[in-house]
Formats: C-alpha cells, sequence, structure tokens
C-alpha cells in the first residue's frame, strides 16, 4: 500500500520527469537503485547525463526540497552516478548533478537546479 508521502513523492517525480521532457532531455531511468544509493532520474541532455535528485514537499515546515540535499545524500548520488555510468561503459562522458523541487502547496511549485555541486 502506498502511503501518502510516496504518492507525493510519486507525483513530483511524474512533473519532474515530463518538465525535463519538455527542456529537451530523454528520460534513461527513473527510480535507479544500487545498494546504498538511488537516483530519482536519469536523462541524457544532449551528450550529458544528467542524475536528477527530486525533493516534494506540500509546505515548507522543513525547509526548501534543495536544502535536504544534504552531503550524504550528494555522495549516495555520486556514487550512484559512478555505478550508472561504469555499468554501462560510460567512464568517459560529461556528467552533471541536478535537483527538481516541487512545491504542492496552493499552486504547485516547481524549481530546477541545474548543475548542483556535490562536494566529496
Amino acid at each position: 500500500m502506498t502511503t501518502y508521502k510516496q504518492q507525493i513523492g510519486q507525483k513530483g517525480e511524474q512533473l519532474a520527469a515530463e518538465y525535463l521532457v519538455r527542456q529537451g532531455m530523454e528520460i534513461l531511468e527513473r527510480n535507479y537503485h544500487i545498494h546504498g544509493g538511488e537516483a530519482d532520474i536519469i536523462a541524457k541532455d544532449g551528450g550529458t547525463y544528467v542524475f536528477v535528485e527530486v525533493k516534494s514537499r506540500t509546505n515548507l515546515r522543513y525547509g526548501r526540497g534543495v536544502d535536504a540535499v544534504d552531503a550524504k545524500k550528494q555522495a549516495a548520488l555520486l556514487r550512484t552516478a559512478q555505478k550508472y555510468l561504469y555499468t554501462k561503459g560510460l567512464t568517459e562522458v560529461p556528467a552533471r548533478f541536478d535537483v527538481i523541487e516541487v512545491l504542492f502547496a496552493e499552486e504547485t511549485e516547481l524549481r530546477y537546479y541545474k548543475n548542483v555541486i556535490i562536494e566529496g
């Protein structure tokens, strides 16, 4: 059974994927899991592989979604990207990390943070 929080997350990821397609990107994977990491969306923007973390919120009580992408989350995303690219034989391709935050409030708001710096 899907919880309300999971439903919000799935809805946010769907909106994010649709947004990326409208920006001309190709969606390669959704919810790509490895041991110790996950990428919500893996897309291709021209020749660049894009690893996207989607954060959905119904309010700002716990801050903006982008603020939840802390060092631990960034490290997990980096591990996931490295494993994905290695597995696909794509170790020499350009890659970047983006964050999309979706706020479901009175009006749905989507914010796109391109090329978020990964500390590590």
